[in-house]
């Protein structure tokens, strides 16, 4: 079968609404990915400071209120205490620190991220001891934009 000049611009049309169709977005999904890309994005800097043992930095990425809970320690509320609490770790050095994400769920201005966490830490007298878990971080957007942590809580298995 020969197929004729209007056939051809039949096919280039159809063709030409698929490109267009394929680049048109839902605008909200577009944000849930974008939200989700900076979350994932966020917990990579967190898992980055936190192998550098940068207490101020790590303190910097909560909420002014934002919490760190693990349910073998007192909770450590607001940006100064949690920074004071990680400088007391300063004898310590995190040898390797890996955060495998599981999921991400984002409604709005909050999101939670949940997955695992595995750590080698050299304590100030010398011996290294692994420690892992789950770890579960609750996030809100504050009115800049950037998203912050509320809530970083960590369940040890070890």
């Amino acid at each position: 079968m020969r197929l004729r000049p209007s056939h051809l611009a039949g096919i280039a049309g159809v063709l030409a609404c698929a490109l267009l169709f394929a680049a048109c977005e839902n605008p909200k999904v577009a944000k849930l990915k974008a939200d989700k890309s900076e979350l994932e994005a966020r917990l990579r800097h967190y898992s980055a400071l936190t192998l550098a043992s940068d207490s101020a930095g790590i303190a910097a990425m909560f909420a002014p209120n934002g919490e760190m809970v693990n349910p073998k320690r007192p909770s450590v509320r607001g940006r100064a205490a949690i920074e004071a609490y990680l400088a007391g770790f300063a004898g310590f050095h995190v040898n390797s620190n890996l955060d495998e994400l599981e999921g991400t769920a984002i409604e709005g201005d909050s999101a939670e991220q949940v997955g695992t966490y595995r750590q080698s830490v050299r304590t100030p007298d010398g011996q290294v001891f692994e420690t892992k878990g789950r770890f579960e971080i609750a996030w809100v957007r504050d009115a800049s934009g950037e998203w912050l942590i509320s809530q970083a809580a960590t369940f040890p298995s070890n």
